[in-house]
């Protein structure tokens, strides 16, 4: 934030600069103001300077002051009137409608908690391309921003989910169902796998700008997470990486298509404490293999997710039905390969 003369309207005057006259002495419209830069601006609201400009040329969201060498500045009037653009558009409002929003409320709300009411109780915030029956307005607001193909929009609104909601809570009411939906209007029409694609760059995005502002964790005994021999798909692995983080837990991830050799020559570098394989398409992977996974270390924990592993369990790996059960039993596994830690020393229970 700066302290600038600035021109707020009217074409002023260079003698009241130079003289500081102020309005009342020659009814220029100038004076001393608060201002913001563009960069200031984006950081305030978490989104990129890219997505400000934008809002200022589709909607008129336009810094209404400019500093003595012309340079637009957005004063703390227009830096409200963005904050609630801002709340809109992530309670499910499409950034038509927020903009809307903006001027019904004439950028002056007095707490932005207010939107979601606002939201729901008028016009704003309608229907998106991506069928999402009874999903909440985080759901609704991402799949009409990977509809629109608006990349920006669909890592605000992902960030956003998972800063408030904690990753498996955004997971679940968020996250996954617009990927369901997203996979479900390709099967039914066969096109939007350009919408796929996006939301999976989005979402990956998101978790990476996520997971960097967490607490990093000593790295003791890190659990591994991989994609099977097989599998492309690991955004679900970010989701397991994101709760284990939040944790404290150590995580390496070795993403899509690790053969099970890899992670056992992994496991045994690393001494892991877990192992976590990620499948959605039938695995070539033999009962041989998972065992000698199993066997690379003593105490190894491996645990498998996804419709790819047909068993309840491989050797002794254990197919879980669930995030929850995974992350559950991962974080059961670590401690007790670090247990002789001081209690001071291990991160509290998630």
């Amino acid at each position: 934030m700066h302290r600038e003369w600035v021109f707020s309207g009217g074409a002023g005057c260079v003698p009241c600069i130079i003289f500081q006259c102020g309005k009342s002495r020659c009814g220029c419209n100038h004076g001393v103001v608060e201002w913001f830069s563009v960069g200031e601006v984006a950081a305030q609201l978490g989104v990129s300077p890219s997505t400000v400009r934008m809002w200022g040329q589709r909607y008129g969201l336009v810094a209404s002051a400019r500093s003595e060498g012309g340079h637009r500045r957005y004063t703390s009037e227009d830096l409200a009137r963005l904050h609630l653009m801002h709340a809109a558009v992530i309670t499910g409002a499409t950034p038509a409608d927020a903009a809307a929003l903006v001027v019904v409320k004439q950028g002056t709300p007095d707490d932005v908690e207010d939107v979601p009411a606002a939201v729901g109780n008028s016009r704003f915030g309608g229907g998106s391309v991506l069928a999402l029956p009874g999903a909440g307005r985080a759901a609704h607001g991402l799949g009409r921003a990977a509809s629109r193909l608006d990349e920006p929009g669909a890592r605000e609104v992902t960030l956003h989910a998972l800063r408030q909601l904690k990753t498996l809570e955004a997971w679940n009411q968020v996250l996954k169902p617009v990927l369901v939906a997203a996979g479900a209007h390709w099967q039914r029409t066969g096109s939007g796998i350009e919408i796929e694609h996006l939301l999976s760059q989005a979402i990956t995005a998101s978790f990476a700008t996520y997971l960097s502002e967490l607490a990093q964790p000593a790295q003791d005994r890190p659990v591994l997470l991989a994609g099977g021999p097989r599998e492309d798909h690991v955004l679900t692995l970010l989701a397991v990486r994101g709760t284990l983080t939040e944790r404290g837990l150590p995580v390496r991830s070795l993403g899509a298509r690790t053969p099970i050799q890899a992670l056992s020559t992994a496991a045994t570098r690393l001494r892991s404490a877990a192992v976590f394989i990620w499948s959605t398409n039938p695995t070539n992977s033999s009962e041989k293999d998972i065992r000698a996974l199993c066997n690379s270390q003593p105490g190894l924990t491996v645990l498998l997710g996804g419709a790819g592993w047909r068993q309840s369990s491989i050797g002794d790996a254990t197919v879980c039905t669930s995030l929850e059960q995974a992350t559950h039993l991962i974080d059961q596994a670590w401690r007790r390969k670090v247990r002789n830690r001081a209690p001071e020393q291990l991160p509290p229970r998630g």
